[in-house]
């Protein structure tokens, strides 16, 4: 049986978030769906998340207090920044603070879509590199002959 990637969605706008559960439940996804960061935090905490699509602003926060979180608890994780207020300086300031990618409000189904493609090829690819410490054990096994 395969394992459903886990995703997570912050956003305090109904209609936003409807439209991405709406294009996401089409994907062999497991979705959480949060208004809060606290929410967030607790999601992050127990789940294996891969990737996170957030809006910019929240009841109690922004999307750099999210991002800090998830660089801690999950760094392996993707995070997209969705405007939803169309503030480019949003988009240029989210993806020097890490942002893997930046989504624009309203939603376009392909955007999302190929972002889902993406991320899971970059995870596939990642979970199949060698590492450096793999490598050297090879060298090391080859110099023993």
């Amino acid at each position: 049986m395969e394992t459903l990637r886990e995703l997570l969605v912050i956003s305090g706008h109904l209609e936003s978030r409807k439209a991405l559960l709406c294009i996401l439940e089409k994907h062999p996804v497991l979705v959480f769906a949060t208004a809060t960061i606290e929410h967030a935090r607790e999601v992050l905490a127990v789940r294996s998340i891969e990737l996170v699509f957030s809006e910019e602003n929240f009841v109690d926060g922004t999307y750099r207090d999210l991002l800090k979180d998830i660089r801690l608890m999950r760094p392996e994780a993707h995070f997209v920044l969705m405007l939803c207020t169309g503030d480019w300086e949003e988009c240029v300031e989210g993806m020097g603070l890490g942002a893997w990618d930046v989504l624009r409000c309203p939603l376009v189904p392909t955007d999302v879509e190929f972002l889902l493609s993406r991320s899971a090829r970059e995870r596939a690819i990642s979970c199949t590199a060698p590492t450096q410490h793999t490598l050297i054990v090879h060298k090391a096994a080859a110099n023993s002959n």
